[in-house]
């Protein structure tokens, strides 16, 4: 169940297109984070339409003098950014890593068949993506979530605290198994492969149990690290954009 407060904002019936249009995005990316069928990538391409909402939203006169009094926000985008932006980092260095043992792969036919490197090498950055993503995890709560504000600044509140919803989803599914010994046995015990949790489970466990690697689950995660990065790429862009509007308008 997700943790923020759904709300219907009752904006004049001659409010700004833009306004009523905000709030269709809000509620549009409600159900996409509420249903389960939803991707990753899908929810992350929701947030990028709200993200443009939001600055046409802050471009309103009347808004800006409306949020120019709210550092509450100001300090939230700051968090939300920096959470994209590590985030970011943690796919590349675990596509460094993946490609790094799809090269060693790839020269078998010159008789380079022992992995073993680099595979340390995935695990070893594995580990290290599973503390900074549950910091991450940990630090996403300090986003304010309070309620008590008037319409406007709410909905910037809400659009903040439903970030903080898919930026939880996101983080969870690319960190995986979050064992404190950092062990898949009982995760590959329970499942096989193809049954982990997610993708970075099943190259997980298949990695730690120095199994067979399957060329192809490397090439599918991959590929999969770099949809979500694309997405995020643009997303950290709307995020520094609406950061930066937030900055001249507190600044007025």
């Amino acid at each position: 169940m997700a943790s923020y407060h759904t709300r219907s904002f009752s904006f004049p019936s001659n409010s700004h297109p833009v306004s009523e249009q905000l709030d269709q995005q809000l509620n549009r990316l409600r159900s996409s984070q509420a249903a389960s069928t939803s991707s990753l990538s899908s929810k992350l391409s929701g947030l990028n339409d709200l993200y443009k909402c939001v600055e046409e939203f802050l471009q309103l006169p009347q808004n800006q003098k409306t949020v120019s009094q709210s550092q509450q926000v100001l300090d939230g985008s700051l968090r939300l950014l920096d959470i994209c932006s590590t985030s970011r980092d943690v796919l590349a260095l675990t596509k460094e890593s993946i490609q790094d043992i799809q090269s060693v792969l790839r020269r078998r036919s010159s008789g380079e068949l022992d992995i073993t490197k680099e595979v340390a090498a995935y695990l070893k950055t594995r580990k290290s993506s599973k503390k900074t993503i549950k910091k991450c995890l940990k630090d996403i709560n300090a986003v304010d979530k309070t309620n008590e504000s008037i319409a406007i600044e709410s909905m910037l509140k809400d659009v903040q605290a439903l970030t903080v919803e898919v930026f939880n989803s996101m983080l969870s599914y690319i960190g995986g198994s979050q064992k404190s010994s950092w062990s898949f046995s009982k995760l590959v015990g329970q499942k096989s492969e193809t049954e982990a949790a997610t993708s970075f489970d099943a190259v997980d466990a298949i990695l730690v149990k120095k199994m067979n690697v399957d060329m192809s689950q490397l090439v599918n995660l991959e590929s999969e690290i770099q949809e979500i990065d694309e997405v995020l790429e643009s997303l950290f862009r709307h995020l520094v954009k609406t950061r930066s509007t937030l900055l001249n308008v507190l600044s007025y």
